[in-house]
């Protein structure tokens, strides 16, 4: 067997530093928050989204169905399927819309009702680990963006991720030790 060349040497601790990350970032969000959350009520379908982040920006889409919500953006998820849980229902969905992998971390703001009360919409962060975000399905634009910066909030979003935008300033600016979110 040969030894290694210094190249390799640095591909394998690359290799390496990715898998702690990812399996340290997944310890974490299960330790803080549990793998699963707890059922619907009865007759309510989950529906996940994901805060992609990225070098301190994060994912939104702009919608292009169902024609209500057409031009609206919204953090990239969909519906989980019975028996699916959220994770595994985000890992797919951003499969089958962007054609990327996710490592799905914490919840991010609260759970809120959409569609009349038949939607439970639960976000959550998540990072890439495989691919390049593209619009393949149901979305027809990609924009990443910093959460503390005003052209955030002139963007059309939908009517519940309002609230997910509050939690991602908030967030930001605990990181950078000022106060909340600003009032739009």
């Amino acid at each position: 067997m040969e030894p290694m060349t210094e190249q390799e040497h640095r591909q394998r601790a690359r290799i390496e530093h990715s898998q702690r990350a990812r399996t340290e970032y997944r310890q974490r969000a299960r330790s803080e928050y549990g793998a699963h959350q707890a059922p619907a009520p009865a007759g309510v379908r989950v529906v996940v989204a994901a805060v992609i982040e990225r070098d301190g920006l994060f994912l939104a889409a702009r919608r292009t169905e169902p024609p209500a919500l057409a031009g609206r953006w919204e953090f990239p998820g969909g519906k989980a399927e019975p028996g699916e849980d959220d994770a595994a229902a985000l890992r797919r969905e951003c499969r089958e819309e962007l054609g990327v992998e996710i490592e799905v971390g914490a919840p991010i703001g609260p759970e809120y009702t959409a569609g009349g009360g038949a939607l439970l919409v639960r976000t959550y962060l998540a990072v890439l680990t495989a691919g390049e975000p593209e619009p393949i399905e149901n979305h027809d634009a990609l924009r990443w963006l910093a959460a503390d910066r005003p052209e955030v909030r002139e963007l059309p979003w939908l009517e519940g991720d309002y609230v997910i935008l509050d939690a991602l300033e908030s967030r930001h600016a605990a990181a950078r030790g000022q106060a909340g979110p600003r009032v739009a």
